[in-house]
């Protein structure tokens, strides 16, 4: 009889989580998605728990529609993490191959990696990924897997993503306050390249940018692995306020403004092009205002964000150095021009990315805020079917019991 897994992805966004429940049979490559659930952040704020109450309501929303959405119980998930507490850095273990013949092993390689993240790292710290980028046998670099390979020396280079401990404990203690089983951490950023970005892509290099509410993603990919992640802290939920306060309006007016008549690139809008703004109890029509002018608003604030990003590919010597492209993702890559935008700042091939290669309910996945969650059931399903971890951080043993003592500390 054919085995049928069915897998979770939780993404906790900084404006919406989002809820995906994915399967795949055994036999087949493709994967159906089955249910989708979502609810605003509530009790978050930048990707970080400020009221746990609040936040674990919002989860259990966000899992009750899904829940009703797909016909499954979720018990478990793969859950995204984003936010400003989310960085990156180089780190570079050395090992001595262990075999008499000097065959390198697999053990080696765990070693070695081992030996790279056990570097001395920030207490508040906690490391959520550890991407081997290259590895060095006996001084002969750019080696990707030196796995039956022969040599005296080993050394790995790799990317380590990690975010901050405090704000790790109380996302998972939200998560299994709802009831939900936290099988493993992402970086939003990883998890999404893997609904949206090719492995072609990877190899010649590409930069995914994902524009989230109060704060954007940014992951850099070269020769098939991650090179670099970032977080930018400005997201569509500032376009908002700097909408509502240039106009004068409700932030839930704003928000339709954005979303109906926001442009990336005010200069192909004719300037006596009006737009009539509703009342904030929508009862009547109030105000004609130039849908230039708001394009004006949202393009001086992207140009913030893009300005920001191009820094970050400073960091890196990068800079129009992604033969792939620019990929936008997130709810904020909706906005009309949103591509010839990014073409234009980043002197960059752009467009914008969504979940392919799926099945089920696909229309209702299709944009790029469903990156993250449909990436999440992706790289899970990989690391299940694998029996790796597939740079997922795994959330058990006396990590994840300290968790739930830690969060336990803090209920009535």
């Amino acid at each position: 009889m054919a085995r049928t897994v069915t897998i979770c992805g939780l993404d906790i966004g900084s404006h919406t989580i989002r809820v995906v429940v994915a399967q795949k049979r055994k036999e087949h490559d493709r994967f159906s998605l089955v249910g989708v659930g979502e609810a605003p952040s509530a009790g978050m704020r930048k990707g970080t728990v400020v009221d746990n109450e609040e936040a674990t309501a919002a989860i259990k929303e966000a899992l009750k529609a899904a829940e009703q959405a797909s016909g499954y119980k979720i018990r478990s998930a793969y859950v995204g993490m984003s936010g400003a507490h989310i960085s990156s850095r180089y780190v570079k273990g050395v090992v001595s191959v262990s075999r008499a013949d000097q065959e390198i092993s697999r053990d080696d390689i765990a070693r070695v990696l081992a030996q790279a993240q056990s570097i001395a790292a920030p207490l508040n710290k906690e490391i959520i990924h550890a991407l081997p980028k290259e590895y060095i046998v006996d001084g002969e670099a750019g080696i990707h897997d030196p796995l039956g390979m022969h040599g005296l020396r080993l050394e790995a280079v790799a990317l380590v993503v990690e975010g901050s401990a405090s704000v790790i404990k109380n996302i998972v203690g939200c998560v299994e306050a709802a009831g939900v089983d936290v099988e493993g951490l992402m970086a939003a950023q990883l998890a999404a390249s893997y609904a949206v970005l090719s492995k072609r892509q990877k190899e010649l290099g590409v930069l995914l940018l994902d524009i989230g509410g109060t704060t954007s993603g940014l992951a850099a990919f070269e020769e098939g692995s991650m090179i670099h992640a970032a977080t930018l802290p400005v997201g569509s939920a500032h376009i908002t306020n700097d909408i509502a306060i240039g106009l004068q309006a409700g932030i839930d007016i704003a928000e339709t403004i954005k979303t109906r008549y926001g442009v990336c690139r005010p200069e192909q809008i004719n300037k006596k092009e009006m737009i009539r703004i509703p009342s904030d109890d929508g009862s009547e029509q109030i105000d004609n205002v130039s849908r230039k002018e708001v394009g004006q608003i949202i393009e001086a604030r992207l140009d913030e964000l893009f300005e920001l990003a191009d820094k970050e590919l400073k960091k890196i010597s990068r800079q129009v150095l992604f033969p792939a492209g620019v990929v936008v993702i997130g709810g904020g890559a909706n906005m009309t021009g949103m591509a010839e935008f990014a073409k234009d700042r980043l002197r960059l091939p752009a467009h914008i990315g969504a979940p392919e290669h799926i099945d089920g309910v696909v229309d209702q996945l299709a944009g790029p805020q469903y990156a993250t969650a449909v990436g999440l059931c992706l790289m899970g399903l990989e690391a299940e079917e694998k029996g790796g971890s597939m740079g997922v951080f795994r959330i058990s043993g006396r990590f994840g019991e300290r968790v739930r003592r830690w969060f336990k500390a803090f209920l009535p």
